[in-house]
């Protein structure tokens, strides 16, 4: 009894993994009304998406967004939110201000604290292997 008991528990230990994922927001002004660069973002209508999945335009590790802008009255500004992978200063939190050589005024800001701007450590497991676990120990405890 002890033996089987023994290897239930093992048989679940397997099946938990350790996920350590990043969600981020990913979206271009220029390409998605719903990521507006003039106004606030609505977390409502757009969708998080897990930084190591095929979904992310650049996989990685934080979140990004970066707003451009350009000078004058006829001037644009561009919004883009993704997931990052490395930073140009190995630094990933915080914002940075710069200024390109055409004028265009840059501010990139990173995060890994929570998911949408964003950090998760979770523990997933098979619900199937777990039911079967509960049920296995429920036969022991109850025989």
């Amino acid at each position: 009894m002890n033996n089987t008991l023994l290897l239930t528990v093992v048989i679940y230990l397997t099946t938990v993994q350790i996920v350590n994922s990043i969600q981020c927001y990913q979206c271009d002004s220029n390409e998605d009304n719903s990521c507006p660069s003039n106004k606030g973002f609505d977390e409502d209508i757009n969708a998080l998406v897990d930084c190591n999945s095929f979904e992310a335009t650049v996989p990685g590790t934080f979140c990004m967004k970066i707003t451009q802008e350009s000078p004058g009255w006829r001037g644009w500004k561009k919004v883009t939110r993704r997931c990052g992978s490395r930073s140009d200063t190995g630094v990933a939190w915080g914002c940075r201000w710069t200024f390109e050589d055409n004028g265009v005024w840059k501010e990139t800001c990173f995060c890994e604290d929570r998911d949408g701007c964003n950090g998760a450590g979770l523990i997933k497991t098979n619900t199937l292997v777990l039911a079967i676990m509960i049920l296995t120990a429920g036969f022991f405890i109850l025989f």
